[in-house]
């Protein structure tokens, strides 16, 4: 039996792990103002609250429910629409809302006053920007999101800064209470939730079978399996000890697989590494980004996979175990073909390794997709340069979308080592990318589109990197 806190309720559910929360909310409790949209983790109009115990007070996340199994549920606190409404009247966020003229025929809405009231949740110094980013993963088929963007950004002047610390802790829910933003019942989640433990039930490795399926985000694996994963035997991860550490030693950096994308933005560890930490804003959206994991997305193998095509560039190597012992295999060299890994049966990917950029080395990434948030790249692509003396020591390039793996452009990286920041430089580049790879046509675009795209992209991270010793003009 899995057992959580629904809203202001303890609740016990006998689903299997395997079902999504999204069904358990409409079918079993009845709580019918989380709505069935896409049902691929797109639309953002089932998004709820998850929030897990930690030793400085309760997180929470925005995320969507239709890809969120109810096995995650475990020991944690699920928050609907129904969570978030007061006993009478509306919320203050609920109130602008209505003051704006922000809903129209209401069925995103609960979502998007969730993703809003989830972002408040997750900082103590909201602005106008972030709450308006916060909303990437909501999409709203008949306002216009002019109405929705005010109200956001008028939330978020209104209720100020928060006087709290952190955003865990109790004193900032105390502000949100006092703000008319949560209702007061959400002051005594954490005791009740202490007294249920946390632990998911049969965790332990001994029961891990060939048959086991290894659940991190889900993200990807819920939006296309989900029927075929409810009565399968799942591991989940997320709460695997040491899964979710990200640490600094030295020159280097350490990432444990179940770090996810949110994990690493808060963790500041791409603040000094090109144009990195603000490209993370743009993988996916608030929802994926808070349960989508590094290792998911390295193990996924799509050749698209934005985490993965920026580790490559960065050099990553992997630390697999088989529970008793360790390997370390570099990243470039950890995809064999489509969706076949250097991974036996029973071998779990721990965590990732790459050095420390330092002055000396400039990093960008370049991604080109249909829109901007929340949709996998047409072609995507990472370079770091390491430079002394205007020679490019060390290069590494990767690309997604042109082959049948996360591709790390090795005769073009080993090319470019030695050789002099210039314009001609650039242009080698271009052409010997070009040639290293093998696209396909697809609906993202023809192979020629794609090589021609993968061209562009290369000569932009000299552009970007290098603007002064580059002639744009001869290049783009």
């Amino acid at each position: 039996m899995i057992s959580f806190i629904l809203n202001d309720k303890k609740y016990i559910t006998g689903l299997p792990p395997g079902a999504v929360t999204l069904d358990l909310l409409r079918a079993e409790a009845g709580l019918s103002g989380t709505r069935e949209g896409c049902k691929e983790g797109d639309c953002g109009a089932c998004t709820v609250l998850l929030g897990t115990l930690l030793p400085h007070g309760i997180k929470y996340m925005a995320v969507n429910s239709c890809i969120l199994p109810v096995g995650e549920l475990h020991g944690r606190h699920l928050v609907t629409i129904e969570g978030v409404n007061p006993e009478e009247g509306l919320s203050s966020l609920q109130q602008v809302f209505v003051d704006e003229g922000a809903s129209q025929c209401g069925f995103c809405t609960p979502g998007i006053i969730i993703s809003l009231t989830g972002y408040l949740l997750g900082r103590v110094d909201p602005d106008v920007t972030g709450a308006a980013d916060s909303l990437a993963g909501n999409i709203c088929r008949c306002t216009g999101y002019v109405s929705i963007n005010k109200s956001a950004k008028t939330i978020s002047g209104l209720i100020g800064h928060s006087p709290a610390e952190r955003c865990t802790s109790r004193e900032h829910l105390e502000w949100l209470v006092e703000k008319e933003i949560l209702p007061p019942y959400f002051l005594g989640i954490e005791e009740t939730l202490k007294t249920m433990g946390t632990g998911e039930p049969d965790t332990s490795e001994k029961s891990v079978s060939r048959n086991t399926v290894t659940v991190a985000g889900g993200t990807d694996l819920f939006a296309v399996r989900a029927e075929d994963l409810r009565n399968s035997e799942l591991r989940f991860l997320s709460r695997k000890k040491g899964m979710k550490e990200i640490t600094v030693l030295e020159n280097r950096i350490l990432i444990g697989a179940g770090a996810t994308v949110r994990d690493i933005i808060d963790s500041g560890v791409f603040s000094d590494s090109g144009n990195l930490a603000r490209s993370l804003h743009l993988v996916a959206s608030a929802q994926v980004r808070n349960r989508a994991t590094v290792g998911g997305n390295i193990v996924n193998a799509s050749p698209i996979g934005d985490l993965t095509i920026i580790f490559l560039a960065l050099d990553a190597k992997l630390r697999i175990s088989n529970g008793s012992d360790y390997r370390e295999v570099q990243l470039k060299d950890f995809f064999r073909g489509y969706k076949v890994l250097d991974l036996s049966p029973g071998e779990l990917l721990e965590s990732l390794e790459y050095i420390a950029p330092d002055s000396d080395t400039f990093i960008n990434f370049e991604k080109v997709a249909m829109r901007q948030h929340l949709d996998i790249a047409s072609v995507n692509t990472a370079a770091a340069f390491r430079v002394n003396g205007g020679r490019i020591e060390k290069a590494d390039i990767s690309a997604g979308g042109v082959a049948p793996v996360p591709l790390y452009l090795g005769r073009t990286s080993a090319l470019l080592s030695g050789m002099s920041i210039s314009t001609d430089t650039a242009q080698l580049a271009v052409r010997t990318a070009r040639s290293e790879v093998s696209p396909i046509d697809d609906v993202r675009g023809s192979a020629e589109y794609k090589k021609l795209l993968l061209g562009k992209l290369i000569a932009a991270h000299f552009v970007e990197l290098f603007p002064r010793q580059i002639d744009a003009g001869l290049l783009l």
